[in-house]
């Protein structure tokens, strides 16, 4: 497949398209919940033929930082293992509908893979509209996945955060996902030992307001600018100075609800954006980083 495919899809488009696509369960859960997702797909169900895209472990296993990009041919090799080739057309889910499939979509798009989806409501509305699941895990024929090279405009680092951060007349926005006790530090972060707070003129959208968290299907075009509104984000005037240098730049508590707002703020039309890939566990670890918390 070579044409290009909506970034987001219904239940129906899959249902009639479930033989062009490859599906991927991108489910994860916090390091807290004592949740297993692997098993959870094993056990619970999945789509028909979908394969489990583990985000713990298609990482860069040298970083102790919990879900850091892995090398290109790192990335290739194990999304080769998953029966993928670079012309599939990728469908991503999870079963909450928006937390950790968009990480597995901009993965993939990081890594030039063109033809990706995000499916609406995810394993909830699939579920919902009656279409069948199965059980168990199928052997995968692995294909050759060849290498492309990490787009770098779609990452920051810490050095980069740090020279925003520090630099008061920075045109980056920073947008933040995690929720807001955490934002203003009014509630502990879950990995212990890590303070919380934010980052200095940095915004909040939590993640959990830019879907229906009861159907796990994403708020409307209207509903997702009302929430960043609401943040103090005025989509329109970031769209005006919108260049190829990202002047947004998407963060969390480790690298996977940022991906949400990336997915949010496509679908408003921004095209440059960025995520912070260590996010607040990497930023809030450095003892130089300037941490603002509400009082």
């Amino acid at each position: 497949m070579t044409a290009s495919v909506p970034p987001l899809i219904s239940c129906q488009y899959l249902k009639d398209n479930l033989d062009k696509t490859v599906v991927l369960d991108g489910s994860s859960h916090m390091p807290n919940s004592g949740r297993d997702a692997r098993k959870e797909f094993r056990e619970n169900g999945h789509l028909p033929g979908a394969r489990f895209f583990d985000v713990d472990t298609i990482k860069d296993p040298t970083n102790p930082l919990p879900h850091m990009m892995p090398s290109a041919e790192q990335f290739a090799s194990q999304v080769g293992e998953l029966g993928i080739s670079n012309n599939d057309h990728v469908v991503v889910y999870d079963t909450v509908g928006f937390f950790a499939a968009p990480r597995v979509y901009w993965m993939f798009k990081a890594f030039g893979h063109k033809n990706v989806s995000v499916l609406n409501g995810g394993f909830k509305a699939w579920t919902a509209a009656g279409l069948p699941i199965e059980k168990g895990e199928r052997e995968i024929e692995p294909k050759e996945y060849k290498v492309h090279p990490l787009n770098k405009d779609m990452i920051r680092d810490y050095q980069q955060m740090l020279t925003i951060v520090n630099n008061q007349q920075s045109p980056v926005t920073v947008i933040d996902a995690r929720p807001s006790p955490r934002f203003t530090g009014r509630a502990p972060e879950p990995r212990v030992g890590l303070s919380s707070g934010h980052m200095p003129r940095s915004k909040n959208v939590p993640f959990v307001e830019l879907f229906d968290m009861e159907t796990g299907m994403l708020h409307t075009p209207e509903q997702l600018a009302a929430a960043y509104k609401r943040a103090g984000v005025d989509i329109d005037a970031l769209k005006k100075h919108e260049s190829r240098e990202s002047n947004v730049v998407l963060s969390c508590g480790s690298g996977l609800t940022a991906c949400v707002l990336y997915f949010s703020l496509e679908q408003l039309g921004l095209k440059n954006l960025a995520v912070y890939d260590g996010s607040w566990t990497e930023y809030a670890s450095h003892p130089e980083s300037p941490i603002i918390k509400d009082p």
